[in-house]
């Protein structure tokens, strides 16, 4: 994978990959209110095992495509903001 090719399926399957998008998944949700309310390691166990589960069971299918869309927009979305600007309680509009 180029560093400038957006996440894909094959980089999802690998140990890395999996890591990565679990991360990834986990930091932008979890202060949504009715997840907030859970331990992030369940939630991080939900999460990590979805993306095995879509990984593997769904190659090639709409599901695949409306995951890996949502993982990038992530991507796109934490470096159009900066991680760190992003990751702040205070982050409104100004």
């Amino acid at each position: 994978m180029e560093l400038n090719d957006f996440i894909n399926i094959e980089f999802i399957r690998t140990f890395t990959g999996c890591i990565t998008a679990t991360i990834l998944f986990v930091q932008f949700l979890k202060d949504l209110p009715f997840i907030k309310q859970m331990p992030t390691r369940y939630f991080t166990f939900i999460i990590a095992t979805l993306n095995i589960v879509i990984a593997t069971i769904f190659p090639n299918t709409i599901v695949e495509m409306i995951y890996l869309t949502l993982l990038n927009g992530i991507v796109v979305t934490y470096a159009a903001n900066g991680n760190y600007d992003f990751g702040k309680k205070d982050n409104k509009l100004k």
